[in-house]
């Protein structure tokens, strides 16, 4: 079976794409891009995504497609390739450079690309993830980047890859105060006391899609939720800890730097789990009323 991206306005098979060697995303990290979850073949929380991407293009000064018609490319995507569970990946970037800033006016590569099945298993959501600090970097909370997902991911890469080293499943990260932000690909948060914590936006947090509809869960199941700067003590006197993003959902956190959380005590992680999940279904409704 072929399998088909979207490239520039059109399905090509996957193997013909060419991001052309002047792609500014090649050269210097500036592109931008969204990871949705596809279920029952469709995309969750797609506008969202959409939402952001438009904002964090405005930062940028891209000149990007109305939010209907990436929909419509997306939705192509999904049909062309039948994919049932899955996810799709939408990478936009400026094609030309002229020296270090793009070239006036310079349109934009805009590829949509997939990945078939889930991506974490559900002996993973069981045992929970192992976490460390990340010593290899920080985060840098004066820096405008910090709240969009830009493809310029090095600081990411190289704390992922310590976390591994460590024999780790993610690498939490502090900013340059010394501050709990987030993981590597995911957003941070705690419980203690009955009460969510999870650190602001403004200590270098990227305002993920999954993190606002945990916020909106705690809010909806009248569990006291608080946006508060975290210093990394607070990790070892939490009840329960998880992180949160668009393809994982809510992952528990089994230990970090070997602090060991009893995850059959995540009483609060549970319950957001487990209406998350009716979220998913009233989205995936919402879009497909069949």
């Amino acid at each position: 079976m072929t399998s088909y991206f979207h490239f520039n306005g059109a399905l090509v098979p996957a193997d013909s794409v060419c991001i052309p060697a002047t792609d500014r995303s090649y050269l210097f990290g500036d592109g931008l891009f969204e990871t949705i979850l596809v279920q029952n073949s469709q995309p969750i929380f797609l506008a969202e995504h959409l939402t952001r991407l438009q904002a964090s293009g405005t930062f940028f000064d891209y000149d990007l497609p109305p939010n209907e018609q990436l929909a419509e490319d997306v939705h192509a995507v999904i049909a062309a390739n039948a994919i049932e569970t899955g996810s799709i990946r939408l990478t936009v970037s400026p094609q030309e450079s002229q020296g270090l800033l793009a070239t006036a006016q310079s349109r934009l590569n805009i590829l949509i690309t997939y990945r078939r099945g889930s991506p974490y298993t559900p002996e993973q959501y069981q045992s929970g993830f192992h976490a460390v600090i990340a010593e290899v970097t920080r985060r840098n909370e004066h820096s405008p980047l910090s709240v969009h997902k830009s493809t310029n991911y090095a600081d990411n890469i190289l704390a992922r890859q310590e976390a591994l080293d460590r024999g780790a499943d993610e690498a939490l990260m502090v900013n340059t105060s010394g501050n709990l932000t987030e993981g590597t690909i995911a957003n941070l948060f705690l419980v203690k006391n009955q009460i969510v914590f999870t650190p602001p936006i403004t200590d270098c947090v990227l305002p993920g899609i999954l993190r606002q509809k945990v916020l909106g869960l705690c809010d909806t199941l009248a569990i006291a939720c608080r946006e508060e700067t975290l210093c990394p003590e607070a990790l070892q006197s939490a009840d329960e800890a998880f992180l949160t993003n668009s393809l994982m959902g809510i992952m528990p956190l089994a230990t970090i730097e070997g602090d060991t959380f009893d995850l059959s005590l995540n009483s609060i992680t549970s319950r957001l789990g487990i209406a998350l999940k009716d979220l998913f279904r009233h989205d995936i409704k919402l879009s497909d009323p069949r």
